[in-house]
């Protein structure tokens, strides 16, 4: 994601459900921490750097309007709420100097799509524009453009597969018999 221009990592995991093949309903979580170059600042020939830390939870609500059998092309909507820290260090020593903290609630909006290579697994990949709705640290919006990228799980699929291969596995052995019956019965 970016923050006044500066990109930021956001690490995290969701895990949901897929309504009637077309809406996807996920809770999630997500952390940041990283250096704001961006919010860099000299006072006194003393130069401070700002550390950025994010912890949210998030609600997300994606249309799936195309899903074939290689690519899923989806819409996702998503509210997210958690706490946010600002802090100031001396660039030199690490002292933290100023530190602000507070709420935080957003919602992030956009396109997706997943390639699929195998039934269960796919590369997914994301764009939008995320909005921050509250925010207790002043003067920090923490809005902008958005890109994700992440592997994506079908347990359904994988839960199919292991049936079938349990079902391949117990026909296999019914065959072998049955094979043997019709070479007694032709002899």
């Amino acid at each position: 994601t970016f923050l006044n221009d500066q990109k930021l990592s956001v690490t995290g995991i969701d895990a949901g459900v897929l309504l009637k093949e077309k809406l996807r309903v996920t809770l999630g979580y997500y952390r940041v921490s990283d250096k704001l170059t961006s919010l860099s600042k000299t006072i006194d020939n003393v130069d401070y750097v700002g550390q950025y830390d994010l912890n949210y939870g998030s609600l997300n609500l994606e249309f799936n309007y195309k899903n074939t059998r290689f690519i899923s092309l989806g819409a996702p909507l998503e509210l997210g709420i958690g706490s946010n820290e600002l802090k100031y260090i001396i660039k030199d020593t690490n002292v933290e100097t100023e530190k602000q903290s507070g709420l935080i609630a957003m919602a992030y909006f956009g396109v997706s799509g997943t390639f699929k290579p195998i039934r269960w697994v796919g590369l997914k990949v994301a764009v939008g524009y995320r909005k921050t709705l509250f925010n207790q640290v002043k003067n920090l919006p923490f809005e902008g453009f958005y890109t994700s990228v992440g592997l994506s799980l079908d347990i359904r699929e994988v839960i199919k597969d292991v049936r079938m291969y349990k079902l391949k596995k117990r026909d296999r052995k019914n065959a072998i018999a049955i094979e043997t019956a019709v070479d007694l019965i032709r002899a």
